[in-house]
């Protein structure tokens, strides 16, 4: 026994240098945390070796420096040993979804009305709230396009001959000039937004409120004039005011309402031409794009038909899964169950976590929004014909969702038909009438980019007072803007090319 001691702890001794020097660890996924299995792994000394099928792995310690792990679909990761150490030997890769094969997310093994459940849940769950503070910039571009202006002047005792003839030739030159000038009007604003939640003791639950902490703004209108429906009339009236006798008073009305109670010749002289560009804006102005994306955006908490994952008021169909950048997302179309319902689109949904990465949608076929046909008896059509929305979502530091890019676009036929008549104040009475008949196509298109939204301290938000006066911020010179990293939608180019 006492001969074979010396045996035993010569093999006892010998080989703890060996023991000492081996290693053993384990490969799993990041998210789900599965074992890999035949991970090939190589150190920095060209030894190798291999993930078994519980992802576990041996590699001599000897003078490691670093090791490299790589599997088909996933990034190959090369880890330092003293970090891999701090982690007890615990190595997570993560997963390659542009080389995903098809069977790991086969649309298949999860149903349609669990996808939209999941979303529903996860959107509401994962969404940000709270006290925020948001950077953000917002274009607002608006084309109007004449497609017809009419102007018919009556003869009438109140103008001669040539006073009727120099007003039809100048209501002629303003209607042509009108129609070929298809004004274009757009608006700039960059800045930060700031949100804070507070609860209301009269609807008795908590509401968000979002307030200016910084912005700059620029606007950019064509001719510098403000063009609408009201301003052409104003400025036909006046054409033919200016005709009349200067020293007389006349009552203006127009279809079955009056407008004016009384004009003159001297007051249109003396008016302050109110269509010129401000030099001003305030902050509701500022917030009006952020503020209407916002609300959009939180699609997933309407009710009823405002709600595209509402099963109640939308058919869904599951389409190919598609790459958004290099994410594979599923793709769920929808379409108008009820009348109430007006558009069709696409939701992109990321299968990790089943968050929302796009959505976009449009009129359905044969659905429009605001429609008003008052042609017979007010002389008034509006139909609001195209409407069509983009919206994008990511991350921000702490994994919530906010929405990131917002583009809106809406179209609108317009048609008035306005018969104007002056009657002089007087014993007789006279009067002239011109009628105005216009068509005109609008369309508007509204974007808006949040560079980032994080979660802030409640305490640093500053109170919100109901009586707070608004705050007023000046337009900067077109100098100044061209100066600007923001200006003419660089940033937006530069955002959705990466997310191409």
């Amino acid at each position: 026994m006492l001969k074979k001691l010396p045996i035993i702890l010569f093999f006892l001794f010998g080989c703890f240098p060996v023991i000492s020097q081996t290693i053993s660890g384990k490969v799993v996924d990041k998210v789900s945390l599965k074992p890999i299995q035949n991970v090939a792994i190589i150190t920095n000394l060209n030894r190798g070796s291999t993930s078994d099928k519980d992802g576990k792995f041996t590699l001599l310690s000897k003078d490691l420096e670093s090791i490299t792990f790589s599997s088909l679909g996933y990034v190959t990761l090369t880890i330092k040993f003293d970090e891999l150490k701090k982690l007890n030997y615990m190595v997570f890769l993560i997963e390659k979804v542009n080389e995903l094969d098809e069977i790991q997310l086969n649309l298949a093994k999860i149903s349609l009305d669990s996808i939209l459940i999941k979303t529903q849940k996860s959107m509401k769950e994962n969404y940000v709230s709270g006290a925020l503070n948001s950077r953000f910039y917002s274009k607002e571009n608006s084309e109007i396009t004449f497609k017809k202006l009419e102007l018919d002047l009556d003869k009438s005792s109140l103008l001669n001959s040539i006073n009727r003839k120099n007003a039809k030739n100048e209501l002629t030159e303003y209607a042509n000039n009108l129609k070929k000038s298809d004004p274009n009007f757009s608006s700039e604003f960059y800045g930060n937004i700031i949100t804070k939640k507070i609860y209301s003791e009269k609807i008795k639950k908590f509401y968000e409120v979002n307030t200016v902490d910084s912005v700059k703004g620029y606007k950019s209108m064509q001719n510098k004039k403000k063009i609408t429906l009201e301003e052409a009339q104003k400025k036909l009236q006046n054409i033919v005011l200016k005709h009349l006798n200067k020293y007389k008073t006349y009552k203006v009305s127009s279809g079955l309402f009056q407008i004016e109670d009384s004009l003159s010749v001297k007051e249109i002289i003396n008016e302050v031409d109110s269509m010129q560009i401000k030099n001003t804006f305030n902050e509701y102005v500022a917030m009006s794009s952020f503020n209407t994306a916002s609300i959009k955006a939180k699609f997933f908490n309407f009710e009823k038909q405002k709600n595209f994952l509402n099963e109640k008021y939308y058919n869904h169909i599951l389409e190919n899964n598609t790459f958004i950048g290099t994410q594979l997302m599923y793709v769920v179309r929808f379409e108008p169950k009820k009348s109430k319902s007006k558009y069709n689109g696409r939701i992109f949904i990321n299968p990790r976590d089943y968050t929302i990465a796009k959505i976009e949608y449009e009129f359905a076929d044969g659905k429009r929004g605001q429609n008003l046909n008052l042609k017979w008896l007010l002389g008034i059509k509006v139909l609001e014909d195209i409407h069509k929305v983009t919206l994008l979502f990511e991350k921000n530091k702490e994994n919530k969702v906010y929405f990131s890019y917002y583009k809106e676009t809406k179209g609108m036929y317009t048609y008035v038909h306005r018969p104007i008549k002056f009657k002089e104040n007087s014993a007789t009475k006279n009067k002239v009438k011109f009628d105005i008949k216009i068509e005109l196509d609008t369309k508007e298109i509204m974007e808006v980019l949040v560079l980032d939204s994080y979660k802030i301290e409640a305490e640093q938000t500053k109170p919100i007072k109901n009586d707070r006066p608004e705050k007023q911020f000046g337009y900067i010179s077109l100098d100044t803007y061209t100066k600007t990293n923001w200006k003419n939608r660089q940033l937006i180019n530069a955002y959705l090319k990466k997310r191409e």
